[in-house]
């Protein structure tokens, strides 16, 4: 195995050595939603092929698609993460998304290029960007619609769930 497929295995199981700290109720409560988003960037990952968005060049897994990796590692795990510490206050869960959506693009994706992993083909930075932010809040928005058919009693209003 060349330098590049261990470079994705290791990228794909860190991730998930952190698990057994996020606790069993967080687990529960936003995996369906991680799952979810996860299936949901992998239909975009199909089109962004045909399109030629971008390339992940080494396959870990034969028969596959390429980003497998990181959507089974850090896009999952990341994703229950990120909504264990900010679900419920819209505002703190923006401003981190964007802050690890532009660490992603800007400088992991930078990083893996100069290792010849990754590609944005006809994509640019700004339109990645975008489009892990438009995914950001469709699993916002994923997790509160799961929410509101779990615990349909809630009293605090969307106004005061946004901001506080």
């Amino acid at each position: 195995m060349d330098f590049r497929r261990k470079l994705l295995l290791v990228i794909m199981i860190l991730p998930w050595l952190t698990v057994p700290f996020l606790g069993r109720q967080a687990l529960k409560r936003f995996s369906l939603t991680s799952l979810f988003i996860g299936i949901l960037f992998g239909g975009q990952c199909v089109y962004a092929h045909r399109k030629s968005w971008w390339r992940v060049y080494p396959k870990i897994f034969p028969n596959s698609m390429a980003e497998i990796p990181f959507i089974a590692g850090p896009f999952f795990v990341g994703a229950i993460w990120i909504l264990k510490y900010t679900y419920g206050k819209f505002l703190r869960y923006t401003f981190l998304n964007l802050g690890v959506d532009f660490f992603h693009v800007y400088i992991f994706v930078a990083w893996l290029k100069k290792l010849g992993v990754v590609s944005l083909i006809k994509l640019k930075e700004y339109q990645a960007l975008l489009l892990l932010t438009v995914n950001a809040v469709v699993m916002y928005g994923f997790q509160w619609l799961i929410d509101s058919k779990v615990a349909p009693n809630k009293t605090k209003s969307l106004l005061t769930r946004i901001f506080s």
